[in-house]
C-alpha cells in the first residue's frame, strides 16, 4: 500500500511539474493557427521592408517564432506585434546614424489584421507610412488595447475604442 501511495504521489508531482513548466514556458501551445499565419503573411505583403526585417516570416516555421510576433503561451494565438523601429535617440554613434537614415517599414496596413482576433498590442512606431490615414478598421479590433503609431507618419482620425494610443512625434 505504501509503495503504491508513494508511486501515486511521485506521478502526481511529475504531472503538476509538467503542467507548471508548460504554463511558464509555453510548451503546450501548438503554434499559431493557419488563419492567423495567413493574416500575418497578407499584412507582410502590404508592407515595404527594405531592411528585410521580416525575412523570418514564411517558410515552414511556426509564426509564433517570427520576428516581432508574440503568441499566447497556452493557446498559440497571436497577441502582440512588435514592429516598431528605434527612434533617432535609440541609436548611438555616427555609424548608427547612417543605419537610422535608412528607410524602415512603409506601405499599407492590411485589413488582414482583423483576422488576428486576439491581438492586444500593435507597435508600428518610428516607421515611415508617409502620412496615410490611420486605418479605421483598427478601431473594430475587439481585443486591441495598445496601439503605438508614434513617429510612424500616420494622419487622420484616431480609433476611440483603444485603451492606449501613442502618437508622440519624438524622432
Amino acid at each position: 500500500m505504501e509503495k503504491s501511495m508513494s508511486a501515486l504521489l511521485t506521478i502526481s508531482f511529475l504531472w503538476i511539474a509538467t503542467i507548471s513548466l508548460g504554463i511558464c514556458y509555453g510548451n503546450f501551445n501548438s503554434g499559431c493557427s493557419p488563419s492567423e499565419r495567413e493574416a500575418l503573411l497578407k499584412f507582410q505583403h502590404e508592407l515595404i521592408d527594405p531592411l528585410n526585417r521580416l525575412s523570418s516570416w514564411g517558410g515552414k516555421e511556426d509564426c509564433c517564432r517570427w520576428f516581432g510576433v508574440i503568441c499566447h503561451n497556452l493557446t498559440g494565438h497571436v497577441i502582440e506585434l512588435h514592429l516598431g523601429s528605434l527612434s533617432y535617440e535609440g541609436y548611438y554613434g555616427e555609424a548608427d546614424k547612417e543605419y537610422y537614415m535608412k528607410p524602415t517599414f512603409s506601405g499599407k496596413i492590411s485589413p488582414s489584421l482583423l483576422n488576428l482576433k486576439h491581438l492586444r498590442h500593435l507597435d508600428l512606431s518610428n516607421n515611415d507610412f508617409g502620412g496615410i490615414q490611420i486605418p479605421k478598421f483598427l478601431g473594430s479590433m475587439g481585443s486591441l488595447r495598445y496601439l503605438n503609431l508614434s513617429g510612424a507618419g500616420f494622419g487622420g482620425m484616431v480609433p476611440h475604442e483603444l485603451e492606449f494610443l501613442d502618437l508622440s512625434c519624438e524622432s
